[in-house]
């Protein structure tokens, strides 16, 4: 992990870049994430997905950023290493008071099944244990949704069970399937 020009972390893995999004980015984020099967599997991603949508979305990290040390939460925008192109988004959504953070994230469907999401979501784990001290990663997935499933096992995570009709989508009652990654004891201080 390295800092960029304003202080934002920003991750390398062999074949991506995770850092800020950028009020740049709009257009493309709207573009990818305006794919209806990207809202079908997510809670907070609307449809149809317009460029305002991604404008009042980006416009709220500069203050996440600001404060990333002491909230950990943060979005990061998953881009090509090779051509610097945006491909989807991963972020924690902290409670640091208790060491936890919650991990969300998508990914436009021209990457899907090429493991761009497994390789994003290993990163962040590192980032969120060594760098910011969580102990405990949390990620939902719907029920149905396998591809996240195997995202998350690859990362570390372990099911935790099921949180029935947790969430009311399309006027339908959706399980919530919980995963959880405990901090290794290699990290531990």
């Amino acid at each position: 992990m390295n800092l960029d020009g304003s202080g934002k972390p920003e991750i390398e893995t062999g074949r991506l870049v995770l850092n800020a999004l950028e009020m740049t980015d709009c257009a493309r984020v709207a573009s990818l994430a305006g794919d209806k099967r990207i809202y079908e599997m997510t809670l907070l991603i609307p449809h149809p997905y317009e460029p305002h949508h991604a404008e009042g979305w980006i416009s709220t990290h500069p203050g996440h950023w600001a404060r990333w040390r002491e909230d950990w939460t943060m979005n990061f925008a998953i881009r090509s290493k090779v051509s610097d192109e945006l491909m989807g988004a991963i972020g924690l959504v902290g409670v640091p008071r208790h060491k936890r953070a919650e991990m969300g994230y998508w990914l436009g469907v021209p990457f899907w099944g090429q493991g761009f999401m497994s390789e994003a979501a290993r990163a962040v784990v590192g980032f969120a244990f060594e760098t910011l001290g969580v102990n405990r990663l949390e990620a939902g997935v719907f029920d149905g949704n396998e591809a996240s499933a195997k995202v998350l096992r690859k990362a570390g995570f372990v099911e935790e069970g099921v949180l029935r009709a947790r969430f009311l989508k399309d006027g339908k009652f959706v399980d919530e399937r919980m995963f959880a990654n405990l901090k290794p004891a290699s990290c531990t201080s």
